[in-house]
């Protein structure tokens, strides 16, 4: 059975800190990418997921596809959150263990991925190490700073508890290689029961849950 790493995109929302006791139920460590906007609403939470032990990350400020705006503008967005995540961290009185970034959409930029990655590598974000993950198509994101995904139950498209069992079953064959995986699901949008729910059904599955931090490469991966 896998070994899985829990990665939460569009944090932190009003209802984090009821998904923080879920996690803390279930032993489960993660790793919230924030947005910069959200950050400015609900930094608190944030906090409190910081002193519960858990990864904050950097998902850009205002959530736009890379590849519809200027790499200027994308630079900004990224250093504007990174203010707002370092402020959380030093608010809480925790040492920032490692810039983590994830593109919303996991929109990479298209024809300008590569000045969109210069940006991460300028500002020290350190990605996934790809020798830990045994897909072929990690290839492709081998030497990217950028946090994708190996498991997607596409969270955001279903609403109740039956929709996301069906997600997650469909998913079976992934979370049973061998290889460890990137679980990627969503604070915004989902509620603690949904929330909730999605761990169980990985519990059932015996997903053994990791610590995001096992996976983070290199400070000089990709150079």
């Amino acid at each position: 059975m896998t070994t899985a790493y829990l990665t939460v995109d569009d944090a932190p929302s009003a209802t984090l800190p009821a998904k923080l006791g879920a996690l803390d139920d279930y032993g489960v460590r993660a790793l919230f990418f924030c947005e910069g906007r959200r950050l400015a609403d609900h930094a608190d939470h944030a906090r409190e997921a910081v002193e519960a032990g858990h990864l904050l990350g950097n998902h850009a400020f205002d959530h736009n596809h890379a590849s519809d705006i200027a790499v200027d503008e994308f630079a900004d967005e990224v250093d504007r959150t990174e203010a707002a995540v370092d402020a959380v961290y030093a608010d809480a009185g925790v040492e920032r263990p490692a810039k983590l970034f994830r593109f919303p959409f996991g929109d990479k930029g298209g024809d300008r991925a590569a000045e969109f990655q210069a940006v991460l590598a300028e500002r020290g974000f350190r990605p996934p190490d790809a020798d830990l993950i045994d897909y072929g198509f990690w290839r492709d994101h081998a030497g990217d700073r950028d946090w994708f995904w190996t498991v997607d139950v596409e969270d955001y498209n279903v609403d109740t508890k039956e929709g996301l069992a069906e997600n997650v079953a469909d998913a079976a064959d992934r979370l049973g290689s061998d290889s460890r995986d990137i679980l990627l699901f969503h604070d915004g949008g989902n509620s603690p029961e949904q929330f909730e729910h999605y761990l169980h059904l990985l519990d059932e599955r015996g997903v053994d849950f990791g610590d995001p931090l096992e996976l983070v490469g290199r400070a000089d991966a990709g150079d």
